[in-house]
């Protein structure tokens, strides 16, 4: 009893101990299929009449009376016709609807790209590859919902005219894939790319100029990609890689010549080293999780509003330090409403304008002093003097951090002076509490002077206490502006006590300002 595909739509025979025909069965590596009762020849054979029924499907009124299919068939199969029938196979274009394709050897006769290259476009819809690649540069080629078993190369092709524009749409590739051109270090690919597609290994782009939009992805559509590596490329189209989840990103040695977008993103861990951006770069409201950029020039804009940096949940390894090193911003950069919740490091980088930091937030105290002082300058630039003191007590607490590990010194002493009287100045409340603090000494002071209660305690010592206390009295009182100042018979402790207060008004003043400065 005959035994039918089980495939819709699809009449042939099954192929042995299978429910599909050889055409829709599955394949696998190419050892193995070439020793599968033929299956390859068995599947040329049979793509050749499954071209040949989707030309003579419709009656197409257009064909030549000459033309038949068995003609058109011996064609496919490498008999040589004349021109009619060359250029009428030349004008077709054929979608192939589930068809698994197998492995491939060019050196074989039953390979059947050379069945493809016979044909204008080809379409491939729901097909299923264990090829590592299809060249056919001047036929016009069109993946859509297709799967790839094995690690795949991307080739140079024509596209076949489709709404998104793009070689690959909503496609799944299960292992590697890559740019491989050749040993041409001037190879380019001018197609664009993908569409809603997902790579559950790498996508690759090494030594290739790319001049047209890797990815032209449906807005708001989440692309899913397990690495991305760029080294050694020229971008010349738009890069645009929005709503992605990505968990690795390296891009090395390369050039981007139009706008860059990574916006809406989750990745895990991204590596830009030695690259060039020429155009607007633009990461609005991504999450990232390790972010180490080394060595790069932005030559435009920069954006990195509500981005999250070391953002992964639970305790992920990546969650590091956010670093730009040797990096130089030649436009404008901006970091609005941030967070980077291990630190950021800005050490390094040469900044031809002052960044935009408002709202961002440091959740550690990984971050450098130096940075700390760049983020305070670039507020004190705009006027926000109020932010900027704030980056100012956080700059002054890592110095202090510098200063545990010297000897004790003036500077190590007025630096510490400054933190408990005011906090560098950020509160008026704290020195107003020394105010009071003092006051209250100075007055219990007077009123044991006023008593004798130095020379009640320490009968003994009268003369010799009465010989310091003139002389340094004496001293305080030769200082001619203050000597309208001081109490008789406490000239030096009362000129200690101005000298406390007047600091600590001076405090004040100054917490106030930076409090209120406009």
């Amino acid at each position: 009893m005959r035994k039918i595909c089980s495939v819709d739509n699809c009449s042939n025979d099954v192929f042995e101990n299978t429910t599909e025909c050889v055409l829709h069965c599955e394949k696998s590596d190419y050892s193995h299929d070439f020793n599968n009762k033929g299956i390859l020849k068995r599947f040329y054979d049979a793509l050749i009449d499954y071209v040949a029924g989707s030309i003579f499907k419709f009656g197409n009124s257009f064909i030549s009376s000459e033309i038949r299919s068995n003609t058109v068939k011996d064609y496919l199969n490498g008999e040589e016709f004349d021109d009619g029938v060359v250029d009428f196979c030349n004008k077709q274009v054929i979608v192939f609807n589930a068809i698994f394709f197998p492995c491939r050897d060019n050196r074989d006769p039953f390979d059947y790209l050379n069945i493809l290259r016979k044909v204008k476009g080809v379409h491939f819809n729901y097909c299923k590859f264990t090829a590592n690649s299809i060249e056919i540069p001047e036929v016009e080629a069109f993946f859509q919902d297709c799967e790839f078993y094995r690690w795949w190369s991307i080739t140079q092709s024509k596209i076949l005219e489709n709404i998104n524009n793009v070689l690959y749409q909503d496609c799944n590739f299960r292992e590697n894939v890559s740019s491989y051109l050749g040993d041409d270090q001037n190879a380019l690919l001018d197609i664009s790319l993908f569409n809603d597609c997902s790579f559950e290994k790498e996508l690759s782009f090494g030594n290739v100029s790319l001049n047209k939009p890797v990815f032209n992805n449906t807005d708001g559509t989440t692309v899913k990609i397990n690495r991305l590596r760029i080294e050694n490329c020229r971008v010349e189209g738009k890069f645009v890689l929005n709503n992605s989840r990505v968990n690795h990103i390296l891009i090395k040695d390369s050039e981007f010549k139009w706008k860059v977008e990574l916006k809406y993103g989750h990745i895990d861990d991204i590596e830009l080293i030695n690259t060039n951006f020429k155009g607007l770069f633009d990461s609005f409201s991504t999450r990232y999780g390790k972010f180490y950029c080394f060595k790069n020039i932005f030559s435009d804009f920069v954006g990195f509003e509500k981005c999250k940096f070391a953002a992964l949940e639970g305790d992920s390894e990546l969650n590091q330090l956010s670093v730009f090193k040797f990096v130089t911003f030649i436009g404008f950069t901006n970091f609005r409403n941030s967070k980077f919740y291990q630190g950021l490091d800005l050490e390094d980088t040469n900044l031809k304008e002052a960044p935009n930091f408002l709202n961002i937030e440091l959740l550690s105290g990984n971050t450098n002093r130096e940075t700390l002082r760049i983020i305070k300058n670039s507020f004190d630039k705009i006027g926000n003097h109020i932010e900027a003191n704030k980056f100012f007590v956080l700059e002054m607490s890592k110095y202090k951090q510098e200063l545990s590990k010297k000897p004790l010194n003036q500077e190590k002493l007025i630096f510490w002076l400054n933190e408990k009287t005011s906090n560098f100045g950020q509160s008026y409340l704290l020195p107003i509490f020394w105010v009071v603090i003092f006051s209250i000494i100075y007055y219990l002071i007077i009123l044991g002077y006023e008593s004798n209660l130095l020379y009640r305690l320490m009968p003994y010592a009268n003369e010799k206490i009465k010989l310091v206390s003139s002389v340094f009295n004496g001293v305080a009182a030769s200082i001619i502006p203050f000597k309208s100042l001081l109490r008789d018979g406490m000239e030096f402790i009362s000129l200690l006590f101005y000298i406390i207060f007047a600091s600590l008004i001076w405090q004040i003043i100054v917490a106030v300002k930076r409090h209120t400065r406009r």
